[in-house]
């Protein structure tokens, strides 16, 4: 997909959550610039090189709540260019989980991950009892969200055809609620399997992890700017629980690392 394609996409993003009020229309700054406006003002800076003007108001949308993959690509292309290499892995790594199969950024996160020190995967790899989870990956919530409400549409709209041309009776209602409610579930179970996983990256030249979620825990290993982390759980205090693509698991302070997207 070309940048032109890319911020088009996010300025059309923008305009429709400030149409429909989604968040507030206006950033607290003096000149109560509108979403639409802001986001319109980063892609011009974007497209005429001003990368650190670009950077501020994409992390000004980035601020009021604003989840957006093309928003996370443009800054993680900002975040590298500008010589911040733990937050462009990051940023990559946010428009992973809402544009999976997007080549564009696939290229980049592989790129920007192969200047990083520690030579970790941004994937846990998965057992046998995961393939088909993992295989779900390829897709976005949105798209699962939208293929089981197309199915359930299409048996409910059969079933309702069908029982308007035979009188219905009590035997057809239970077979139908016998088919459909297992085809709900399996795509509800499914779509909760697909929740994007929440991949941070540590953005300090150096990041300590410990055995539990403090510094009076024992040091486990450090780790270096870029490096990918997958957060499992959150803990009082300000850390996080992390696990590796190698295996190693701990607990890392959350002003260590960066997240793009609700954990």
């Amino acid at each position: 997909m070309t940048r032109i394609m890319k911020n088009f996409l996010l300025r059309s993003t923008m305009i429709i959550i400030s149409l429909v009020n989604i968040i507030p229309s206006a950033l607290a700054t003096s000149s109560k610039e509108s979403l639409d406006q802001i986001a319109e003002t980063a892609t011009q800076a974007f497209d005429a090189g001003d990368l650190p003007k670009a950077t501020q108001y994409y992390e000004q949308l980035v601020g009021e709540g604003i989840v957006n993959g093309h928003l996370f690509y443009n800054l993680g292309v900002s975040y590298f260019k500008t010589g911040r290499l733990g937050s462009s892995v990051a940023a990559f790594l946010g428009a992973r989980r809402y544009l999976p199969r997007d080549p564009d950024n696939q290229a980049n996160l592989h790129f920007v991950m192969s200047k990083v020190q520690d030579k970790l995967e941004a994937q846990i790899p998965a057992g046998a009892s995961g393939h088909v989870v993992t295989g779900l990956a390829v897709f976005s919530q949105l798209e699962l969200a939208w293929t089981a409400a197309v199915l359930a549409a299409i048996w409910g709209a059969a079933f309702t055809i069908v029982s308007a041309i035979r009188s219905l009776n009590r035997w057809k209602v239970k077979v139908g609620l016998s088919v459909i409610l297992p085809i709900l579930g399996l795509a509800a179970f499914l779509t909760k399997q697909a929740t994007p996983e929440a991949w941070a990256a540590v953005n300090l030249p150096e990041a300590k992890v410990y055995s539990g979620p403090g510094s009076h825990n024992t040091q486990l290993f450090a780790l270096h700017e870029g490096a990918p982390v997958l957060i499992t759980e959150r803990a009082a205090g300000g850390y996080y629980r992390v696990k590796l693509s190698d295996g190693k698991q701990g607990w890392i302070a959350d002003n260590q690392v960066l997240l793009f997207g609700p954990l």
